[in-house]
């Protein structure tokens, strides 16, 4: 009987129940990143952190797919899964690079009772912007 743990392999579990896990993993994961991407912002910057995590299981699971020659699986993972994660990671990116106009935006917009100062939050938030871009760019 060989007890070395060296010539174990890495998971026990037979592949169809790690898929399963992982596809679970990637369920939570993506959920995670709904729901932060709905939070108010310093929250929502953490969606790019669920989204990267979405991107590491959904590789793995990609990989195996084309191994079980799951061809429907790897196109869907491929061409909706990839873009979906990276979407997510990028709004995360650029909620953080303006964090200070979304920041004034989402405050403006949580104080505007009617609709006419929502219009006013969004016509000055597209000012800040503006005014944000052109003093990084030194214009």
């Amino acid at each position: 009987m060989n007890s070395d743990p060296g010539n174990r392999q890495r998971d026990d579990a037979p592949p169809g129940r790690r898929q399963r896990r992982l596809v679970g993993a990637l369920t939570l994961t993506l959920l995670a990143s709904w729901l932060l991407m709905l939070s108010p912002l310093p929250y929502s910057l953490l969606a790019g952190l669920t989204g990267l995590a979405a991107l590491v299981l959904l590789i793995p699971l990609i990989v195996q797919a084309v191994k079980d020659r799951r061809w429907s699986m790897v196109v869907i993972g491929a061409l909706m899964g990839i873009p979906a994660t990276l979407m997510i990671v990028a709004g995360a990116v650029l909620s953080g690079l303006f964090y200070g106009p979304l920041h004034e935006l989402e405050q403006c917009r949580a104080t505007a009772i009617t609709e006419q100062a929502r219009v006013k939050c969004e016509a000055e938030a597209q000012g800040s912007m503006v005014d944000w871009v052109s003093g990084l760019l030194g214009g």
